[in-house]
């Protein structure tokens, strides 16, 4: 099992989503049965981009920054 960080892009946000799945394609249907049951209203979705994946261990996490990407300080 692998724990996947997903970025999804609307037109006003971007929405960080962790999934715990098997296989890669289990893991991305997964992040659409996930924004559907957070939103009442399910938001356009623009783009769905994997950012990283882990083996699940102990000791194994992501860092959810909401200031935006590290990349841009």
């Amino acid at each position: 099992m692998d724990l996947y960080r997903f970025e999804v892009t609307t037109d006003n946000e971007i929405i960080d989503v962790v999934i715990a799945a098997s296989t890669d394609q289990q893991a991305f249907e997964l992040v659409e049965v996930e924004l559907e049951k957070y939103f009442l209203k399910m938001p356009e979705i623009n783009d769905i981009t994997l950012y990283e994946k882990k083996k699940i261990r102990r000791g194994n996490g992501f860092v959810l920054y909401a200031g935006g990407s590290a990349a841009k300080i």
